[in-house]
C-alpha cells in the first residue's frame, strides 16, 4: 500500500471522529465559553515548561480541533493551527469565534507545512497523539525546523514509543512488548470504529501508525539544527492506554504501584534552533 493511501485512510478516519470529538461527551467545548479563564490541561501542564508566550507567535502542529491552540491563544500567543482535517479546522475556527480570540487555522498535510506557511515562529508546538500518525521522523524534524526562528522554541509532549510498543490488549495486566519501538517502513493497520474520547462510531475505521523510538525523535532534531534543552519522562496518562491502569485522578491515569516505575507513559521534549 502506498503513503498516499495510508494518509487517505488517516485523514477518512479524522474527519469521522470531528463530529464525535465536538459533540456533548467529547471535548466538552462549551467549557471554555462558559469559563473565560479555561484552558486545555495538556496546555495547563506544558506552560510550565514554555513559560510566558505573550505576544509570541506560535505553531501547532497537527491541531486537531483546536482546544490547545485556543488555550495558548488564551496565554496571550499568537496561534496558527494547522492539520490535514478541513472538517476539524471548521470546528476550531467555530471555537475561536466563540471565544472571541484571534486565531488562524490553515489544512495542510504536516509535511507541506513548511510550503503552505512560508513563514517561522517564535514556538512551534506539537501535542500529544500527534507523530503517531507520520511515517518519517526526519521529514517531520526538517519540518519542524523549517518553521522555527532561529533562536526560537520546539516544545513536544507526546506518548512515550515504550508506551506505544506495549500490548495494549492484555487483560492479565502484564507488559508485554508486542509493536516494534523504532520506525518501521510499514505501519501499524488497526481497523476499529471508536474513537479516544465520545460515543459515536466512526465510517472509515482504517488507520496506520508509526512508532518513533526516543533516540530516533531526539537525533532527527539534532540533525534538522535543534539543540535539545530538556527531556523530561512522566509516569501519568491522560488517557486509559492499557486496561489494568488506575485513574489517580480524573482524566490521570498511572500504572498500579508494583509497576509504577518499570516503564515511561510520556515524555516532554523542549529544544532551541540553533
Amino acid at each position: 500500500m502506498s503513503h498516499d493511501q495510508y494518509f487517505a485512510d488517516n485523514q477518512a478516519n479524522w474527519n469521522d471522529r470531528v463530529p464525535i470529538h465536538a459533540g456533548p461527551d467529547g471535548y466538552r467545548l462549551e467549557r471554555y465559553v462558559d469559563d473565560q479563564t479555561r484552558i486545555s490541561e495538556m496546555v495547563a501542564f506544558d506552560k510550565a515548561y514554555l513559560g510566558d508566550v505573550s505576544g509570541k507567535t506560535l505553531l501547532h502542529l497537527q491541531c486537531h480541533i483546536g482546544t490547545d491552540t485556543v488555550s495558548w491563544a488564551r496565554l496571550g500567543a499568537e496561534v496558527t493551527g494547522i492539520d490535514f482535517s478541513e472538517p476539524a479546522l471548521d470546528v476550531a475556527r467555530g471555537l475561536a469565534s466563540d471565544l472571541g480570540l484571534d486565531a488562524r487555522f490553515v489544512q495542510s498535510d504536516l509535511y507541506a507545512a513548511a510550503d503552505v506557511l512560508n513563514e517561522q515562529f517564535d514556538i512551534v508546538y506539537t501535542g500529544v497523539g500527534a507523530i503517531n500518525w507520520l511515517p518519517d521522523i526526519v521529514r517531520w524534524a526538517q519540518v519542524v525546523a523549517s518553521c522555527t526562528k532561529q533562536g526560537g522554541t520546539f516544545y513536544m509532549h507526546e506518548g512515550h514509543p515504550v508506551l506505544w510498543s506495549l500490548d495494549h490488549d492484555r487483560a492479565d495486566g502484564q507488559l508485554v512488548v508486542s509493536e516494534s519501538y523504532f520506525e518501521t517502513t510499514e505501519p501499524a493497520t488497526w481497523n476499529e470504529d471508536t474513537t479516544y474520547l465520545g460515543t459515536g462510531r466512526v465510517e472509515h475505521t482504517t488507520m496506520h501508525e508509526w512508532n518513533h523510538g526516543l533516540g530516533e525523535i531526539v537525533s532527527a532534531l539534532i540533525n534538522a539544527g535543534f539543540r535539545v534543552d530538556l527531556l523530561d519522562e512522566h509516569k501519568t496518562l491522560y488517557w486509559l492506554a492499557l486496561q489494568h491502569m488506575v485513574e489517580e485522578t480524573e482524566g490521570h491515569w498511572v500504572l498500579p504501584e508494583h509497576q509504577r516505575n518499570l516503564v515511561p507513559l510520556m515524555y516532554s521534549l523542549k529544544a532551541t534552533r540553533i
